[in-house]
């Protein structure tokens, strides 16, 4: 199912840009050939401007200049004056003979455009022309001019050609290019949509993972206390002594007591998943929230033959911004996890401390500590580095709990070494920042 999400992807996003991509290019392509026509168009008409100007100016023009306009502009130059044509052969060289591209373009003139070269100007002023385009013998291209130029003797034909065989061969080459690397762009769009995609559904496979490990473990978990229910419930139906029963309603009330527990923290976490989870942000003295949490918790660690110390700044600690009661069960989750974790006669700290812009919360013990390895993976859903659940008074989830209620605070949470031997957890909180 992945595997067609990420080929979807792939294809929709290769479609869309190479559909971008094939435009713009296209749009570019059409603007710089027409750019180059009318360059072209706008070289043709001053060749014929020169051309024009020069025999209206009674100027000689020799052999030697014609041919250095022709060469120069691709041109074939033929000039009658008064249907006398000039005795001029020609530079510019051509598949076709110059007399018959002449003659085309002299009756394409006249067939197309109703302009006949042959008859005298009917303006003793005014020149006369029209411009077109033809074709010679192989299909060369050519821009060609008729033109009739009044003078004083009489009147001076000019019949022009410009050939565009060099122009049409550069727009070819510019299209090929431009198919090239519209194909060098589809192939590396492609690679990288693959890759892109990849990375785009990566989420959703590890989040599908996760889920389907979160139900896989849930399950495992729930199925211990309910088993011991059902073994409870047909004990105590047969048990014939008071005590036997007591005993059995004991278990029943503390597997229903971890279930309900767990419950809770199965919520807590699809709440925070969804985005649902209840969030009350106030001010909050860091010291009352330490202290009532030390309190809470100095009777239960006498009992386990523990210590636990507190360890704040002389000065007030800075106000912070949160919610009291998510907090205060962040605190009450390592307290746990330390007091669990430690051995009888085990020292435990509670301590906080300001650090430029930003709260520390740390609780210490010495107990057996986390490796390397495992202190990123403790924060995990149901990772506990008691692999075979033999224990069941914590289900690994009260880390994950308290990892979540520190990034509902914008805050992170992490754990190393206790000098000496041990584990620290440390919550880091942001401040508030006082704007004077």
């Amino acid at each position: 199912m992945l595997k067609k999400l990420r080929i979807k992807f792939t294809l929709i996003y290769i479609l869309t840009t190479c559909i971008i991509l094939v435009c713009f290019f296209a749009w570019y392509m059409h603007m710089s050939e027409t750019q180059l026509k009318n360059q072209s168009s706008i070289t043709f008409q001053n060749n014929i401007n020169s051309i024009v100007y020069k025999l209206q100016s009674g100027k000689v023009i020799d052999n030697t200049w014609l041919s250095q306009m022709e060469v120069g502009n691709m041109l074939i130059i033929h000039i009658e004056d008064n249907q006398i044509p000039l005795l001029f052969r020609g530079a510019f060289k051509t598949g076709l003979k110059r007399e018959l591209l002449v003659e085309k373009t002299q009756n394409t003139a006249f067939k197309k455009h109703n302009f006949d070269i042959k008859l005298p100007p009917r303006s003793s002023i005014d020149v006369s022309s029209v411009t077109f385009e033809i074709t010679g013998e192989d299909n060369e291209p050519y821009q060609a001019a008729a033109v009739i130029i009044p003078s004083s003797n009489g009147w001076q034909s000019l019949t022009l050609l410009r050939d565009l065989s060099m122009q049409k061969s550069d727009m070819l080459q510019s299209r090929i290019n431009f198919f090239a690397a519209i194909t060098v762009v589809m192939i590396s769009l492609s690679a990288f949509g693959w890759w892109f995609a990849g990375k785009a559904i990566q989420p959703i496979e590890v989040s599908g993972r996760q889920q389907t490990e979160f139900v896989a473990a849930a399950s495992h978990e729930l199925r211990s206390p309910l088993t011991v229910l059902g073994v409870c419930v047909s004990a105590f139906e047969i048990s014939g002594t008071e005590n036997e029963k007591r005993r059995f309603l004991n278990t029943i009330k503390n597997e229903c007591k971890r279930m309900s527990r767990l419950v809770d923290d199965l919520l807590l976490l699809a709440g925070s998943d969804s985005g649902n989870w209840s969030f009350r942000a106030e001010k909050i003295e860091p010291d009352t929230l330490i202290i009532n949490t030390y309190e809470a918790y100095e009777e239960m660690v006498k009992t386990k033959n523990q210590s636990l110390m507190l360890e704040l700044p002389h000065e007030p600690l800075p106000v912070i911004k949160g919610d009291y009661q998510r907090l205060s069960q962040a605190l009450c989750c390592l307290l746990d996890n330390a007091i669990y974790y430690s051995e009888p006669g085990g020292k435990i700290i509670l301590g906080a401390c300001k650090v430029k812009r930003t709260l520390l919360i740390y609780i210490a013990d010495n107990g057996k500590g986390i490796p390397d390895e495992y202190k990123e993976k403790v924060f995990e859903r149901f990772y506990r580095m008691d692999s075979s659940r033999s224990k069941k008074e914590h289900y690994g989830l009260g880390l994950s709990v308290t990892k979540e209620i520190i990034r509902l605070h914008r805050g992170k949470i992490y754990v190393k070494d206790t000098k000496g031997g041990g584990s620290t957890f440390i919550m880091e909180l942001p401040l508030i920042i006082s704007r004077g």
